[in-house]
């Protein structure tokens, strides 16, 4: 099974932050590792962006 690949807007609704937030992180290097598909087209993988969402919850917990 292939795990879906997400666009910067939809990863940030899940993670509940603002895409400029998610591209700040991926330039500092920490939250779910983007996906380059060409030169401007980033993806994430799904399954990655709620192992992060959950390993998050259970640091804010």
């Amino acid at each position: 099974m292939t795990a879906q690949k997400l666009t910067k807007a939809q990863t940030a609704e899940l993670l509940d932050i603002s895409v400029r937030t998610l591209e700040r992180w991926g330039r500092a290097g920490f939250g779910p590792k983007p996906q380059k598909h060409g030169p401007r087209l980033v993806r994430y993988d799904e399954d990655e962006v709620l192992a992060y969402r959950r390993k998050g919850e259970q640091v804010s917990a």
